[in-house]
């Protein structure tokens, strides 16, 4: 696994150690109710770290296929990764939340990953990706702000994207995702935003990032939304809750 480590550096070493042991669990190679090896020995077997094995069992109870018991180590939990939630481009939720959308691609180029979009995609900084950044504006009034950074070499023909339901262009080009992660937090906009949806710099805003996966692991596309969140026009998130017995 060193050599592997070596020969593809542009991954990092605890997603080709969380592959890795997918691969093996959705074979069936380590059955539900078996334990993997200890830390320590998962340490020596692919010349990792400490921070690197945790990480890479982290990704993989996230996706449902390991257990992490205190005090007991690390049970296999099935052999076939589970859908959190549905999958939906932002589009499609707006859509069904009852919005019109009109989208609009603003940019569509070849750009450098950089240090943050590398590690989200697990590229090199310097290794390119296809950026798109688009609008989605209702009833004429600017609504969301996307960029979107994609893998050339997992998703083919980008430059020819029309701009409404990414998605679906991933999904005619068996490249949809399988699943992925997203966090919301709130923001302030910057002058180019605020011109963009057509509001003042500094105005409060909501955040979405998505970072989604294919049905091995690999990240495909992170997504970064901006979106008008007032009461009266804007993107509402809510939430039901429901206490348990």
């Amino acid at each position: 696994m060193r050599d592997a480590a070596n020969r593809r550096s542009k991954t990092p070493l605890y997603r080709m150690i969380q592959l890795d042991l997918q691969r093996k669990i959705l074979a069936g190679d380590l059955p539900r109710g078996s334990w993997l090896p200890s830390e320590a020995q998962l340490q020596r077997t692919y010349g990792a770290s400490q921070t690197s094995v945790r990480r890479s069992l982290l990704e993989l109870e996230r996706l449902g296929l390991v257990e992490r018991l205190q005090g007991r180590g690390t049970v296999i939990a099935a052999n076939e990764v589970r859908a959190v939630s549905p999958m939906l481009g932002l589009g499609q939720e707006l859509r069904q939340r009852g919005f019109s959308i009109l989208a609009e691609v603003l940019e569509n180029e070849i750009v450098e990953a950089g240090e943050t979009i590398g590690a989200r995609l697990g590229l090199g900084p310097r290794e390119h990706v296809r950026r798109l950044r688009r609008r989605y504006s209702a009833e004429g009034t600017p609504l969301v702000l996307l960029e979107h950074h994609l893998r050339t070499d997992l998703v083919q023909g980008l430059q020819d994207f029309g701009g409404d339901s990414l998605y679906a262009f991933l999904l005619a080009r068996d490249a949809a995702p399988h699943h992925a992660q997203e966090r919301v937090f709130a923001t302030n906009l910057d002058a180019r935003e605020a011109e963009l949806l057509a509001l003042a710099p500094g105005t409060a805003a909501l955040v979405r990032e998505r970072t989604a996966f294919d049905g091995s692991g690999v990240a495909v596309e992170h997504t970064h939304y901006v979106l008008r969140s007032s009461a009266d026009d804007g993107y509402q998130l809510e939430i039901n809750l429901q206490a348990t017995p």
